[in-house]
């Protein structure tokens, strides 16, 4: 099996048990591209790394061959160009990143912040203000107890003094 290339010893394996790309594409939804790159080697059309494994797994799984030995074989075959061609992680570093989702939450972050700041304010100015409100009011309550009470204060100031002058 080790001088037999990978792909070549799929299609043999497949052609053996009279099995089409289409059965097995139907039976494990690969697509037969998929299937057909597999066969034939050719690594560059496939998603590369957890993918190709998966796929390996699930054809070594329907044809009933020794799954873990077809993934260990097809690691042998692409042990240098697995890593650098066909896997996801290169290719996702040529991506631009797309920015608009990391601004829209710095922007909706400042006007929390503000919210909050301007919130903060408004309640301390309340506060504020009904702090000093109790203290007017009471000022004119106690001059007008006082009012009030002077007509009884010339009664009460007439006893002690005539209190006073009998002694």
């Amino acid at each position: 099996m080790p001088s037999t290339p990978f792909g070549e010893h799929l299609k043999r394996e497949r052609e053996m048990r009279g099995v089409t790309l289409e059965e097995i594409a139907a039976a494990t939804r690969i697509s037969p591209r998929f299937l057909e790159a597999l066969e034939n080697e050719q690594w560059e059309r496939l998603p590369g790394g957890a993918f190709n494994r998966g796929f390996i797994r699930s054809v070594a799984r329907f044809l009933g061959l020794d799954e873990e030995s077809m993934v260990a074989e097809y690691a042998l075959e692409t042990k240098g160009l697995n890593q650098s061609a066909a896997t996801p992680e290169s290719n996702a570093q040529g991506m631009p990143r797309d920015w608009r989702p990391v601004i829209a939450a710095g922007v909706a972050l400042v006007v929390l912040i503000l919210a909050g700041l301007f919130a903060i304010h408004y309640f301390r100015a309340r506060a504020r203000a009904r702090a000093e409100q109790p203290q007017s009011q009471s000022l004119p309550a106690a001059t007008a107890a006082p009012i009030v009470a002077s007509p009884a204060q010339p009664t009460a100031t007439a006893e002690p003094s005539s209190q006073g002058g009998s002694h």
